[in-house]
């Protein structure tokens, strides 16, 4: 049987994972598992939490009776958003693509700095797609994206709903699914949510599915 562990130890440093779920999919077990896995290996899991999604997820993980003490010492920087959950220790304007890419720099830096390994789940990204004027400000966003891509020691996991994506941004997820280097796609199976691996650049990975509740 796979699991989620054997999904993640043969991810790369450097990978930018694509998550992609439905409204009708709550991802929060698998973030849960990858928080959990990331400390196991003794990385440093920071969350970008854009508009409080991470206190979506928190909520959801309390009503199926999750162990919440994974929260507590969770770094977060926040993208907008009023409700704090874990140890916010960056804020940034939402709306401002030009301070929000340099101050972004200035709150992760210090971390890659540090040598260790960063795995860096991204909630909600989808949602600054709202607020998107033009292609042009689709491509700048994708652009700011692909400026991070690549960066070790990172590991960035991109937490996408494509029903958002694909209503307010169509043409963003076919170029968010070109420049990920991982897919792994959630859908329903009965009682159970399946997450298979849809892209992968380590052909081992290709093709293989696991399941949680």
């Amino acid at each position: 049987m796979i699991r989620v562990r054997d999904i993640l130890d043969n991810i790369q440093l450097g990978e930018t994972v694509l998550i992609e779920y439905s409204s009708k999919v709550a991802p929060i077990l698998f973030f849960s598992e990858l928080v959990d896995w990331a400390k196991e290996k003794g990385y440093s899991a920071v969350v970008d939490d854009i508009l409080d999604t991470l206190y979506l997820y928190k909520v959801q993980l309390e009503l199926v009776g999750a162990n919440m003490s994974f929260l507590n010492d969770l770094k977060v920087i926040k993208f907008g958003g009023r409700f704090n959950v874990g140890q916010i220790f960056g804020r940034l304007h939402i709306e401002r693509p030009e301070i929000r890419e340099q101050k972004y720099k200035e709150f992760f830096g210090p971390l890659l700095e540090e040598g260790k390994t960063v795995v860096n789940p991204v909630l909600g990204f989808e949602k600054i797609f709202l607020l998107q004027e033009s292609k042009a400000d689709i491509l700048n966003l994708m652009n700011e994206t692909l400026s991070f891509v690549g960066e070790k020691p990172r590991i960035a996991l991109y937490f996408i709903n494509s029903d958002v994506l694909e209503s307010t941004a169509p043409e963003a997820l076919p170029l968010f699914e070109e420049l990920a280097s991982t897919i792994l796609k959630v859908d329903i199976e009965g009682k159970l949510y399946k997450f298979s691996v849809v892209k992968s650049v380590n052909n081992n990975l290709l093709g293989l599915e696991f399941t949680l509740p």
